[in-house]
């Protein structure tokens, strides 16, 4: 009761005049309640940012100059700061280093007042769930390309891309921030915008280009309204960064926007072709696209110091048999960086630094399957100077977001989990970072994905190793079937180690998968052929699988499953043929069969199963009897069911096998390496089993003996192909390989003719 009303009331007494109360003295009762927690942001505990700012807000103004954070990850502490924002809410923010998957735990201390000085309860918490890849859902229409992203100063993603509508295309920006989506505006465009990019200016106000009607477009963001500027010019396509635009045209016209909101400009560069795919802008600026002339195409880029523009280094392409290259540009400081598709018998994706006018190429193809197609890729540059790269993949029919970070030396996955979060196949994506941490926007299925990554900071191991038993197989009585095994069921026993090869044997274009089986407690060691040895009771098992309709991994079936297993005495191989309904596959007899099989289109595609003896031809001693488990073609990435990892340090880490530090095989679709280094790795993986000092002795094929050492030049004519018996035995039937083919390899037929039309001499 507040002091002095309860003797008003006393002195009343019936019959007494009522008091006047507009004269009375009006007593405020005191503030004793102290501040609660009225809301955290982001609400969804499920799906965090590492980098999300994490709102406490109160249900009235606070003074939080005495209040402490602490938080944790996984159990290990997180550094945290807070600020006051307003006069109602800390705001949270980890240190911008923090990495990693698991709980993430946020707790107030110290001492949080109301102005009345009522201390709030310090009971107070936020716990989330965080995982490696946070994909926060939005819902704003169809998509039909790559939305455009680029984060702000506070760590807020703006992303704009088209989306189609009944009154036509139109392009839609949102803003991410504090586990929230908000549509920025009404939707833009008059029905067909293209080529939509977007930017922050100096004032951190977002900025929105695209091309539509011949002319470029761009709005400026006021904070409730997008404001139209002026149109920079007359053209196909635009690119943005910051406050600067390049329009393409017949030329390219590159402006930047003054205080007068008028474009200066910077200057015009001219194209000596037509232009493939969309260009690419990064600060500085640089310009960069590609061009085609006649069957040529090039990368050019220019970059502008001092008031002058400076071309560097073109880059030649081999273009593909569909579609088009793609390229992406990032420049940080004096550093500026390229990556891109090209096609060297399959799609690869490469990335270089600018080294003067010139361009370093670093380290190999990107690509987790170099045999597979990797494309459209996006590059950024991280506050290290360190390039990072996100791109596409179709990995043995599976449709996979990857990205990697370069190290100085050598390329790095970044974190193992991919960031692509759906079946379907990403469009090209792009990318951004805040704090180092790569955010990707991509499409899908109609859908726009927008991936942030947590963590962890360094890739983990792709699988942990499951016991083999249940899997076994005897080959002094193969069981009649081979779900009989127990090794299939028909999917793999989860004791079966999966594991892939640099360059692998040519087997008329089947589509392969691998496994090694080891008894539980074993591992493979190194041998004096390089290929490791395996204990007895080992099963080595391979694959061999057709696309019905080639192209389409959803029409994928397996043909043959063939076992290699290690005995007291010695290696044996048999073959198990799948039947046509997929439900089993049988014990072939010792002998060579075939079979065709049916195709989509009408057609058929005859397999090749072999002989037991045959198996044993091949699988020699002098060289194996294991041929693809060697360091030199086990070093590459492997797709751990969307983990993607080292393999080596995988299997080592798993006790599969011993690590190494052994420099990979060439890669035969690599277009940086010569002819002769492909063609070499080819018969590496092709030819050598059989071709070695001993075996057939008469040829060296092994990828380490010098060429003058081969004994190829017998069997080669310089600069003629047509005339060389080796390039004669590689394609045609029969011809070398002499076992296990029927068809001749397009790639060996291009690699042999490339590698022998440019010789003058052969040592």
């Amino acid at each position: 009761m507040v002091d002095g009303a309860s003797d008003v009331d006393a002195a009343s007494e019936p019959g007494d005049a009522p008091a006047d109360t507009a004269d009375a003295d009006v007593i405020d009762e005191p503030d004793l309640t102290p501040p609660k927690l009225s809301a955290i942001a982001p609400a969804d505990a499920s799906d965090v940012w590492l980098h999300d700012r994490i709102d406490f807000g109160f249900d009235e103004p606070i003074d939080a100059s005495g209040a402490t954070v602490t938080a944790s990850l996984a159990g290990a502490p997180v550094g945290a700061t807070l600020a006051l924002v307003g006069d109602r809410t800390i705001a949270v923010r980890l240190a911008p280093a923090a990495r990693g998957t698991g709980t993430l735990e946020i707790n107030l201390g110290g001492v949080i007042e109301d102005l009345a000085d009522n201390a709030a309860d310090l009971a107070i918490s936020a716990q989330y769930s965080v995982v490696a890849w946070s994909r926060p859902a939005i819902d704003r229409g169809v998509a039909t390309e790559t939305p455009a992203i680029v984060v702000d100063q506070s760590g807020a993603i703006i992303a704009a891309w088209v989306v189609d509508s009944a009154a036509g295309r139109r392009i839609v920006v949102s803003r991410y921030a504090s586990g929230g989506w908000q549509a920025l505006g009404e939707t833009l465009g008059a029905g067909e915008p293209a080529s939509v990019a977007v930017s922050i200016d100096a004032s951190n106000r977002p900025l929105v280009a695209w091309v539509e009607g011949g002319a470029a477009h761009v709005m400026r963001w006021s904070g409730s309204v997008w404001n139209a500027l002026p149109s920079p010019g007359s053209g196909t396509h635009v690119v943005l960064s910051a406050s600067t635009v390049a329009v393409f045209g017949s030329g390219i016209a590159v402006r930047t926007l003054s205080a007068t909101d008028t474009w200066q400009v910077v200057g015009d560069l001219g194209l000596g072709g037509a232009l493939v795919g969309e260009p690419a802008i990064a600060a500085g600026p640089a310009i960069g696209w590609i061009e085609r002339t006649g069957g040529d195409a090039q990368i050019r880029v220019h970059r502008h110091a001092a008031g002058t523009w400076t071309a560097m280094t073109p880059i030649a392409l081999d273009l593909p048999p569909a579609g088009v290259n793609r390229m992406s540009l990032a420049a940080s400081g004096s550093q500026l960086a390229v990556a891109w598709d090209e096609h060297g018998g399959s799609s690869n994706v490469i990335a270089a630094i600018a080294n003067g006018t010139s361009w370093s190429r670093l380290g190999r193809p990107l690509d987790v399957d170099v045999a597979g197609d990797a494309t459209a890729p996006a590059i950024a540059i991280d506050s290290s100077a360190r390039p990072v790269v996100a791109w596409r993949e179709r990995i043995e029919g599976s449709d996979r977001g990857v990205i990697a970070r370069w190290s100085g030396s050598a390329w790095t996955i970044v974190g193992g989990p991919q960031w692509h979060g759906s079946t379907a196949m990403p469009s090209r994506p792009s990318l951004a970072l805040y704090a180092d941490a790569p955010i990707v926007g991509s499409t899908a299925a109609n859908a726009m994905h927008v991936a942030r990554f947590n963590g962890p900071a360094v890739a983990a191991v792709g699988f942990a190793r499951a016991s083999i038993a249940g899997c076994s197989f005897n080959a002094a009585s193969p069981t009649p079937t081979l779900l009989a095994t127990g090794c299939f069921t028909p999917a793999p026993h989860p004791g079966l180690v999966p594991y892939d090869i640099v360059n692998e044997l040519w087997s008329d274009g089947t589509k392969k998968r691998r496994w090694i089986g080891l008894p539980d407690g074993t591992s493979m060691t190194a041998s004096a052929t390089d290929a490791w040895a395996a204990p007895v009771g080992t099963i080595m098992v391979k694959e061999f699988a057709i696309e019905t309709t080639p192209g389409n991994p959803a029409t994928r079936r397996p043909v043959e499953t063939r076992i290699f297993t290690n005995t007291s005495s010695g290696w044996s191989g048999f073959s198990y043929r799948w039947r046509a309904n997929g439900s089993d596959a049988d014990l072939l007899n010792d002998g060579t069969f075939t079979q065709d099989w049916q195709l989509d289109d009408g057609g058929t595609y005859r397999h090749l199963y072999p002989s037991r003896s045959q198996c044993q031809s091949c699988h020699h001693a002098a060289f194996g009897p294991l041929l693809g488990v060697r360091p030199q073609q086990l070093q590459r990435w492997f797709d751990y069911g969307g983990t993607i990892a080292d393999q080596i340090p995988t299997l080592a880490a798993a006790g599969i096998g011993p690590a190494s530090t052994a420099t990979p095989h060439v890669a035969t679709h690599d277009r940086a390496a010569t002819w002769e280094q492909r063609s070499r790795a080819y018969m590496a993986a092709n030819c050598a089993h059989c071709h070695n000092p001993g075996n057939i002795a008469i040829k060296d094929l092994r990828y380490t003996t010098p060429l003058a050492q081969t004994r190829l030049c017998e069997v080669i004519t310089p600069g003629s192909p047509s005339q060389s018996v080796v390039y004669a035995r590689v394609t045609q039937r029969p011809g070398m390989p002499a076992l296990g083919t029927l068809i001749v390899d397009p790639h060996a037929d291009l690699l042999l003719a490339r590698w022998i039309a440019g010789m003058t001499a052969c040592p």
